[in-house]
């Protein structure tokens, strides 16, 4: 479909990127090779470090009213997270697979004890289960790089986050109402969804990023939460994208 809306808008090249889904699945790369038979669309595998970069320059497009040294870009996924900035005149990257679904499975596995093929949803969730999953995605993402600490604490470094109308940026600026979000933004909500059912994420007026996913509500806003509190941000920027779009158009590399 989105293919057909490209070629009548006129579009003469195609191109797409798969990332942490089709990284860590067996069947990734022999999958792939049917997509790319079936739509004629060059599809290519990033690893983590080109999905950073991607990110990196699609922060920097769409905050536009900030320099690239004033920036430090956050791109949450699924499977990964990765936090890219330029220090000392190179580019860094904080990079751990852990990602929303990532958090939802060890919050359903590790923190409920549960079977997550038979307790896809881990709604309702407790304040003490949430807690619980906060203390197990610190263990397991461990600590920044020092470069990443000490940009974050110059005073005009904005930590920017991008994603989409289902990122966990998009989810807590629909929940606390505003796109710069601080860790006790962050906690009040998650708070606030602690207890909730699925129904009740689904009928929540609003906040179609929790109608549409009710069964990471929890998830992402602690994966948010956790990741803010271990670099010490003062905020994170939300800047909506569609994914690394942005960064992919500017990428020559990707379309030779």
């Amino acid at each position: 479909k989105m293919l057909g809306v490209a070629k009548g808008l006129g579009a003469e090249q195609f191109v797409g990127i798969c990332t942490a889904a089709f990284r860590k699945a067996t069947n990734g790369a022999k999958y792939l090779a049917g997509l790319c038979e079936q739509t004629g669309v060059r599809l290519k595998i990033v690893t983590q470090q080109q999905e950073a970069l991607l990110g990196f320059a699609t922060a920097s497009s769409v905050a536009g009213d900030l320099a690239e040294h004033e920036i430090v870009a956050w791109d949450s996924g699924g499977g990964s997270f990765q936090v890219t900035g330029e220090w000392d005149g190179e580019t860094h990257t904080w990079m751990r697979p852990v990602g929303s679904g990532v958090a939802t499975a060890e919050l359903v596995k590790g923190v409920m004890g549960k079977d997550f093929s038979q307790c896809p949803t881990p709604n309702p969730v407790s304040v003490t289960q949430a807690q619980g999953l906060a203390a197990r995605l610190k263990k397991a993402i461990g600590p920044p790089p020092q470069w990443l600490t000490t940009k974050l604490a110059i005073r005009h470094v904005k930590l920017v986050g991008i994603g989409g109308d289902m990122s966990i940026f998009r989810l807590a600026e629909e929940l606390c109402g505003k796109a710069v979000l601080t860790a006790p933004d962050v906690l009040l909500a998650v708070e606030n969804m602690c207890g909730k059912t699925d129904r009740d994420l689904r009928t929540l007026e609003g906040v179609p990023a929790a109608q549409k996913m009710p069964h990471n509500v929890i998830p992402k806003l602690v994966l948010l939460y956790v990741v803010l509190d271990l670099t010490g941000a003062e905020a994170v920027d939300f800047r909506q994208c569609n994914g690394n779009l942005p960064g992919v158009f500017v990428s020559e590399d990707l379309w030779e």
